[in-house]
């Protein structure tokens, strides 16, 4: 399936990290160690210890992987830093922006990305080095108090996005499984009307091949074959009767491309249906003609959701040498803003199920200035002509 992703806005964002980070090691750096004349050591240490912290944050994008280690190394080289400003007081004023602002980004992340027993470690851990740092490297004053409070409620801060973006991300996912789930339980109730296509056609040459041959051994095979035919058959039916809810209704399977695309679009005045003339005997497998009426019904649907402002609908269905080619077109605003950021929706993974099990490919995107675009592009083996049976080959 080829489909805008939000490539651009993770960029986006990455971008603005590096942006902010560098913005504030910056200005930190220009206040503290060129403004001032002598600073001490602690300006330093606790400087660099701030760009380090913020360069492991960016890299957990590059990287994210490696965001357990990112977000343990950034804990520890803080504690250490800690640690070494309690026991050695080498001065400096109170600060933290370069450091605490990246520790909230990784503490976020991990919350977001990690398993819970991991994540759970870093937010605690991470929690204790932001509220501890300050009070650790500069005294147990009231100011400094405060900014650990300050610093606490921006971790938690953090801990809650990291949560709701999990959360978010776990209800997608379910919904992305259920609709793929519902996809292929409909698959399997059009299993019986594919299959009897198919197993008809072989009981019904097996009792031909019965009439013309003598009696024998012959015959008395092929008699077996009849009934494992019809055996499988059965067991196909009951199966699908078992999977079929009873207010569902069938499908249009039949195999005449000509009656599916006319009840997807089911006369509305507003479709502009265009067929390629060729495609008028075409004799198309029922999987494929199943899937068309699919993703007719699910575009033109979308349209008339998203796009009540199109003014112009065309359905537009062509074949080449290799692929059946249906595009749905609208001109519609609405759908190309409403889709740029809902462009995995449930109904698309449900189409991209069925086109990607018969080796097809779908597009869905913007087409022109306002437009949208669904084009699904389904394998059609030997292409127009050889689908053709040789009588009307001849009279072309």
């Amino acid at each position: 399936m080829i489909l805008a992703t939000t490539r651009p806005l993770r960029r986006g964002l990455f971008i603005a990290e590096v942006v902010v980070l560098l913005a504030l090691n910056i200005e930190q750096g220009v206040r503290r160690l060129l403004l001032d004349d002598s600073p001490p050591a602690g300006e330093l240490l606790y400087f660099a210890t701030g760009a380090a912290i913020g360069v492991l944050a960016v890299l957990r994008r590059r990287w994210p992987g490696l965001l357990a280690q990112l977000a343990t190394a950034a804990i520890a080289l803080s504690l250490l830093i800690s640690v070494v400003g309690f026991l050695a007081k080498p001065g400096g004023r109170l600060a933290g922006d370069t450091e605490t602002l990246p520790l909230i980004l990784l503490v976020g992340s991990s919350c977001h990305l990690l398993r819970p027993r991991q994540a759970g470690a870093v937010a605690v851990a991470g929690g204790l080095i932001v509220v501890i740092a300050p009070v650790l490297r500069y005294g147990f004053d009231s100011v400094n108090l405060t900014v650990a409070v300050v610093w606490a409620l921006l971790w938690g801060v953090a801990v809650a996005v990291g949560l709701m973006l999990r959360d978010g991300d776990a209800r997608r996912e379910a919904a992305q499984v259920a609709a793929r789930n519902r996809e292929r339980l409909a698959l399997a109730r059009e299993l019986h009307d594919l299959v009897a296509h198919h197993i008809t056609g072989v009981v019904v040459r097996t009792q031909a091949a019965q009439v013309v041959l003598a009696d024998g051994t012959e015959r008395e095979l092929l008699g077996d074959i009849e009934r494992a035919g019809a055996e499988a058959l059965s067991a196909v039916r009951r199966l699908v009767v078992m999977l079929r809810s009873p207010e569902q209704e069938l499908p249009p399977t039949a195999g005449n491309l000509l009656e599916t695309i006319e009840a997807a679009v089911d006369g509305d005045q507003a479709v502009t249906v265009q067929v390629a003339p060729e495609l008028a005997d075409l004799a198309v497998a029922p999987e494929t003609v199943s899937t068309v009426h699919r993703v007719l019904l699910e575009s033109l649907t979308n349209v008339r959701k998203h796009a009540p402002d199109a003014r112009r609908v065309t359905v537009t269905v062509e074949a080449d040498a290799q692929y059946l080619r249906v595009e749905v077109c609208n001109d519609g605003t609405r759908q190309g803003r409403r889709n740029r950021h809902t462009a995995d929706g449930y109904g698309l993974i449900g189409m991209t199920e069925r086109i990607d099990a018969l080796d097809g490919r779908l597009t869905v995107g913007e087409h022109g200035e306002h437009g949208w675009r669904v084009l699904a592009e389904l394998p059609l083996p030997g292409g127009v002509v050889a689908a053709w049976p040789p009588e009307k080959r001849a009279t072309r």
